[in-house]
């Protein structure tokens, strides 16, 4: 897992030893995707095929395990991984096909399937 990580975050906390309102990395503060990318990116998903979406939704979106989805579906646990890698790819061919700002796609998350 130590290489999967692309960086360390470092906490930083205000004068009085609390954590911030909003996340901090090295001084500069993180954008949230504004309310018209959460409607498109909420759009684009519910036009996903029902394998991909439920995949993408119970791991990407709830948290859950790629052995907890497979034995929820009855599926091995390889279909679960490539039905969300598939569910990715489309989303962010989606995505790009409707000249979505660049930030959105990256919302959907990294190629490599856990």
């Amino acid at each position: 897992m130590h290489f999967r990580k692309t960086r360390v975050r470092k906490e930083q906390t205000t004068r009085n030893g609390e954590l911030p309102d909003e996340p901090v990395e090295s001084g500069k503060r993180f954008s949230r995707p504004p309310v018209l990318d959460r409607i498109m990116l909420n759009e684009v998903i519910t036009r996903l095929p029902f394998g991909y979406r439920i995949v993408f939704i119970l791991h990407d979106v709830k948290g859950f395990r790629h052995d907890e989805i497979a034995r929820e579906l009855g599926c091995s646990v390889g279909t679960s991984k490539s039905q969300l890698h598939m569910a990715r790819m489309k989303l962010r061919e989606m995505i790009t096909r409707r000249g979505a700002p660049r930030n959105a796609a990256a919302v959907i998350g990294p190629d490599p399937v856990n």
